[in-house]
């Protein structure tokens, strides 16, 4: 089976298969949000998380740009090449996290806080401003709603890749 090398990760035939399956649920899910552009809320982490956890922090930043271009293609909204840095991002942090890595409650609280502070809070913000939405008036509601979502969020990674966790081996998605 042929595979591409990148970093400490490698895209197989299988990965390759993965990542466009995750692509998908990444599309599918981001259709589905509620509240205003710049507070919305919607179950699009679940398909980073897996990226993350099953490609690697490289392969899922570049899944979740992927991802994200193929989203603008077909709903056709706007390209702002920022949201696309912030998805690849938030993907190559859960990778950093959970790639080859046990899951604990302290990952999945750092990760899902790291990626909610500096995906989320800061770039999406800063992206939104320079698109023309003044930062002062949404970064109180961007870091509040955050800091609701935060909690569930946290418990929904954990309990989502203990389980797929224990089904890797099962399901043959070990490297």
């Amino acid at each position: 089976m042929e595979s591409l090398s990148f970093s400490s990760s490698k895209l197989s035939v299988k990965n390759t298969v993965i990542m466009g399956l995750l692509v998908a649920m990444n599309i599918v899910l981001g259709r589905f949000s509620v509240g205003p552009s710049f507070a919305k809320i919607s179950l699009v982490f679940f398909a980073t998380i897996l990226m993350g956890y099953l490609l690697g922090p490289w392969w899922a930043a570049v899944g979740a740009a992927i991802a994200d271009q193929l989203g603008i293609l077909l709903t056709g909204g706007q390209n702002f090449p920022g949201f696309t840095i912030s998805a690849a991002i938030a993907a190559m942090i859960y990778g950093m996290f959970f790639y080859r890595q046990k899951i604990t409650w302290w990952r999945a609280i750092v990760a899902v806080f790291l990626v909610m502070l500096i995906s989320n809070v800061i770039l999406t913000t800063w992206w939104l401003d320079i698109m023309g939405t003044p930062w002062q008036g949404i970064i109180v509601v961007r870091a509040v709603k955050n800091l609701v979502v935060f909690p569930f969020q946290a418990v929904l990674t954990y309990f989502t890749l203990k389980e797929v966790e224990r089904l890797k081996p099962q399901l043959h998605l070990d490297d």
